[in-house]
Protein backbone atom coordinates (compact mmCIF):
# COMPACT_ATOMS: atom_id res chain seq x y z
CA UNK A 1 0.00 0.00 0.00
CA UNK A 2 1.01 3.47 -0.70
CA UNK A 3 1.27 4.62 2.84
CA UNK A 4 3.55 1.60 3.59
CA UNK A 5 5.88 2.32 1.10
CA UNK A 6 5.73 6.10 1.96
CA UNK A 7 6.87 5.42 5.47
CA UNK A 8 9.73 2.62 5.08
CA UNK A 9 13.15 3.80 6.85
CA UNK A 10 10.73 4.97 10.08
CA UNK A 11 12.25 2.80 12.96
CA UNK A 12 9.95 0.79 15.31
CA UNK A 13 8.27 1.63 18.84
CA UNK A 14 8.70 0.13 21.80
CA UNK A 15 6.07 2.22 23.45
CA UNK A 16 2.73 0.70 24.95
CA UNK A 17 0.66 3.04 22.69
CA UNK A 18 2.07 1.43 19.31
CA UNK A 19 3.67 4.32 17.71
CA UNK A 20 4.02 8.04 16.62
CA UNK A 21 1.96 8.54 12.89
CA UNK A 22 4.68 10.01 10.58
CA UNK A 23 4.70 13.59 10.18
CA UNK A 24 5.37 15.60 6.43
CA UNK A 25 6.60 18.38 8.83
CA UNK A 26 8.94 16.75 10.33
CA UNK A 27 9.84 13.59 7.80
CA UNK A 28 9.44 11.16 11.27
CA UNK A 29 7.48 8.45 12.57
CA UNK A 30 7.59 5.38 14.64
CA UNK A 31 5.67 2.58 14.64
CA UNK A 32 5.15 -1.06 15.93
CA UNK A 33 3.78 -3.57 13.78
CA UNK A 34 0.44 -3.51 14.65
CA UNK A 35 0.65 0.04 14.57
CA UNK A 36 1.91 0.26 11.32
CA UNK A 37 -1.17 -1.57 9.64
CA UNK A 38 -3.76 0.20 11.78
CA UNK A 39 -2.26 3.57 10.34
CA UNK A 40 -2.28 2.33 6.80
CA UNK A 41 -5.61 0.80 6.97
CA UNK A 42 -6.78 4.62 8.47
CA UNK A 43 -5.17 6.17 5.77
CA UNK A 44 -7.42 4.00 2.53
CA UNK A 45 -10.61 4.98 4.63
CA UNK A 46 -10.52 1.63 6.33
CA UNK A 47 -11.23 1.47 10.04
CA UNK A 48 -9.53 -1.92 11.38
CA UNK A 49 -8.78 -3.03 15.07
CA UNK A 50 -5.57 -1.40 17.13
CA UNK A 51 -4.46 -4.78 17.78
CA UNK A 52 -2.73 -7.53 15.35
CA UNK A 53 -4.09 -10.66 17.53
CA UNK A 54 -1.19 -11.48 19.91
CA UNK A 55 -3.67 -12.06 22.56
CA UNK A 56 -6.08 -13.50 20.26
CA UNK A 57 -9.00 -10.84 21.88
CA UNK A 58 -12.02 -10.44 19.90
CA UNK A 59 -11.47 -7.78 17.68
CA UNK A 60 -8.37 -8.00 16.65
CA UNK A 61 -6.76 -7.47 12.96
CA UNK A 62 -6.40 -11.52 12.60
CA UNK A 63 -9.96 -11.64 14.21
CA UNK A 64 -11.76 -9.58 11.17
CA UNK A 65 -9.25 -11.69 8.79
CA UNK A 66 -10.40 -14.78 9.58
CA UNK A 67 -13.96 -13.72 10.33
CA UNK A 68 -14.99 -11.05 7.71
CA UNK A 69 -12.11 -11.52 4.93
CA UNK A 70 -10.58 -14.11 2.83
CA UNK A 71 -8.16 -16.39 5.19
CA UNK A 72 -5.55 -18.27 3.02
CA UNK A 73 -2.19 -19.84 3.98
CA UNK A 74 -0.99 -19.77 0.62
CA UNK A 75 1.34 -16.19 -0.40
CA UNK A 76 0.06 -16.86 -3.88
CA UNK A 77 -3.16 -15.96 -3.55
CA UNK A 78 -2.21 -12.70 -1.63
CA UNK A 79 -3.58 -9.22 -2.78
CA UNK A 80 -1.56 -6.12 -2.20
CA UNK A 81 -3.32 -4.47 1.26
CA UNK A 82 -3.94 -7.78 2.66
CA UNK A 83 -3.04 -8.16 6.07
CA UNK A 84 -0.32 -11.22 6.73
CA UNK A 85 0.12 -12.86 10.46
CA UNK A 86 3.29 -14.43 11.65
CA UNK A 87 3.12 -16.93 15.39
CA UNK A 88 2.59 -20.53 15.88
CA UNK A 89 -0.87 -20.97 14.55
CA UNK A 90 -3.64 -18.76 13.00
CA UNK A 91 -4.96 -18.32 16.13
CA UNK A 92 -2.22 -17.58 18.04
CA UNK A 93 -0.13 -14.47 15.96
CA UNK A 94 2.56 -12.63 17.47
CA UNK A 95 3.27 -10.21 14.25
CA UNK A 96 1.33 -8.33 11.20
CA UNK A 97 2.64 -6.51 8.03
CA UNK A 98 0.95 -5.16 4.69
CA UNK A 99 1.05 -7.28 1.60
CA UNK A 100 2.64 -5.79 -1.24
CA UNK A 101 1.02 -9.35 -3.32
CA UNK A 102 2.46 -12.85 -3.27
CA UNK A 103 5.51 -13.18 -0.91
CA UNK A 104 6.43 -9.59 -0.81
CA UNK A 105 5.73 -7.37 2.19
CA UNK A 106 5.87 -4.44 4.14
CA UNK A 107 6.58 -4.69 8.01
CA UNK A 108 7.87 -2.90 11.29
CA UNK A 109 9.96 -5.21 13.22
CA UNK A 110 12.83 -4.09 16.39
CA UNK A 111 16.23 -3.49 15.31
CA UNK A 112 15.00 -2.60 11.56
CA UNK A 113 11.94 -0.59 11.69
CA UNK A 114 9.85 -0.60 8.71
CA UNK A 115 10.81 -2.36 5.81
CA UNK A 116 10.02 -4.21 3.00
CA UNK A 117 10.94 -7.94 2.73
CA UNK A 118 9.92 -11.28 1.87
CA UNK A 119 7.44 -13.37 4.26
CA UNK A 120 9.06 -15.56 6.78
CA UNK A 121 9.06 -18.82 7.98
CA UNK A 122 6.21 -18.43 10.75
CA UNK A 123 3.72 -17.16 8.49
CA UNK A 124 0.31 -18.87 9.47
CA UNK A 125 -1.80 -16.66 6.99
CA UNK A 126 -3.53 -13.88 5.79
CA UNK A 127 -6.31 -11.98 3.69
CA UNK A 128 -7.79 -8.87 3.11
CA UNK A 129 -10.14 -8.14 6.68
CA UNK A 130 -13.25 -7.23 5.30
CA UNK A 131 -15.75 -9.51 3.15
CA UNK A 132 -15.39 -7.16 0.33
CA UNK A 133 -12.01 -5.40 -1.97
CA UNK A 134 -12.32 -2.07 -3.08
CA UNK A 135 -12.11 -2.89 -6.57
CA UNK A 136 -15.63 -5.40 -5.93
CA UNK A 137 -17.73 -2.03 -5.32
CA UNK A 138 -20.35 -1.72 -8.09
CA UNK A 139 -20.31 1.68 -9.77
CA UNK A 140 -24.11 3.33 -9.74
CA UNK A 141 -26.06 3.07 -12.45
CA UNK A 142 -27.40 5.93 -14.52
CA UNK A 143 -31.27 6.12 -14.22
CA UNK A 144 -32.54 4.80 -17.65
CA UNK A 145 -35.47 6.03 -19.13
CA UNK A 146 -38.58 3.68 -19.51
CA UNK A 147 -39.94 3.58 -23.01
CA UNK A 148 -43.89 3.63 -23.47
CA UNK A 149 -46.01 2.11 -26.12
CA UNK A 150 -48.79 4.66 -26.90
CA UNK A 151 -50.88 4.60 -30.16
CA UNK A 152 -48.69 4.75 -33.04
CA UNK A 153 -45.20 6.04 -31.46
CA UNK A 154 -43.05 5.33 -28.72
CA UNK A 155 -42.98 8.24 -25.86
CA UNK A 156 -39.91 8.00 -23.76
CA UNK A 157 -41.07 8.67 -19.99
CA UNK A 158 -38.57 9.76 -17.67
CA UNK A 159 -38.50 8.85 -14.06
CA UNK A 160 -39.08 12.33 -13.56
CA UNK A 161 -41.92 11.98 -15.45
CA UNK A 162 -43.32 9.02 -13.36
CA UNK A 163 -43.19 10.94 -10.12
CA UNK A 164 -44.97 14.14 -10.99
CA UNK A 165 -47.60 11.94 -12.28
CA UNK A 166 -47.50 9.64 -9.17
CA UNK A 167 -47.68 12.71 -7.16
CA UNK A 168 -51.06 13.64 -9.30
CA UNK A 169 -52.50 9.87 -8.56
CA UNK A 170 -51.72 10.52 -5.33
CA UNK A 171 -53.47 14.06 -4.77
CA UNK A 172 -56.64 12.82 -6.27
CA UNK A 173 -57.01 9.85 -4.36
CA UNK A 174 -56.78 9.58 -0.68
CA UNK A 175 -57.33 6.59 -0.09
CA UNK A 176 -61.40 7.11 0.42
CA UNK A 177 -63.00 7.17 -2.72
CA UNK A 178 -60.47 5.12 -4.39
CA UNK A 179 -57.51 2.79 -2.75
CA UNK A 180 -54.16 4.64 -3.00
CA UNK A 181 -52.40 2.23 -5.34
CA UNK A 182 -49.62 2.36 -7.39
CA UNK A 183 -49.19 3.94 -11.02
CA UNK A 184 -51.68 1.76 -12.90
CA UNK A 185 -51.36 1.01 -16.84
CA UNK A 186 -54.21 3.84 -17.06
CA UNK A 187 -52.31 6.49 -15.48
CA UNK A 188 -48.78 5.41 -17.90
CA UNK A 189 -51.36 5.95 -21.00
CA UNK A 190 -52.84 9.27 -19.96
CA UNK A 191 -48.91 10.44 -19.43
CA UNK A 192 -48.20 8.73 -23.04
CA UNK A 193 -51.03 11.06 -24.46
CA UNK A 194 -50.55 14.48 -22.89
CA UNK A 195 -46.48 13.38 -23.71
CA UNK A 196 -47.33 13.38 -27.30
CA UNK A 197 -49.39 16.28 -27.02
CA UNK A 198 -46.59 18.24 -26.09
CA UNK A 199 -48.79 19.24 -22.78
CA UNK A 200 -46.64 20.21 -19.66
CA UNK A 201 -45.63 18.18 -17.01
CA UNK A 202 -46.61 19.92 -14.15
CA UNK A 203 -48.30 18.17 -10.80
CA UNK A 204 -51.17 21.06 -10.98
CA UNK A 205 -51.68 20.65 -14.84
CA UNK A 206 -52.04 16.68 -14.40
CA UNK A 207 -54.46 17.52 -11.02
CA UNK A 208 -56.69 19.33 -13.29
CA UNK A 209 -57.26 17.49 -16.14
CA UNK A 210 -57.68 14.35 -14.54
CA UNK A 211 -60.02 14.31 -11.69
CA UNK A 212 -60.88 12.22 -9.10
CA UNK A 213 -62.41 9.02 -9.97
CA UNK A 214 -65.17 7.69 -7.87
Amino acid sequence: MAYCQKVIGCEYDYTPSGGTEWSSDTGWGSYNCSYLSFCAYRSAGVRIPTWQGHQNGDGSQSDWVRWNGNWTTDPDELQAGDLVFFGSSPYYTTHVGVSLGGWRMIDSVPNGGVQERTLYGSFVGGGWPLDWYPDEEEPEEPVQPITMESDDMDILITITDIKVLDAAYSACHDGKTMPRLQLTADWYGRLCQCTKAGYPKHLDYYTNKFKPRS
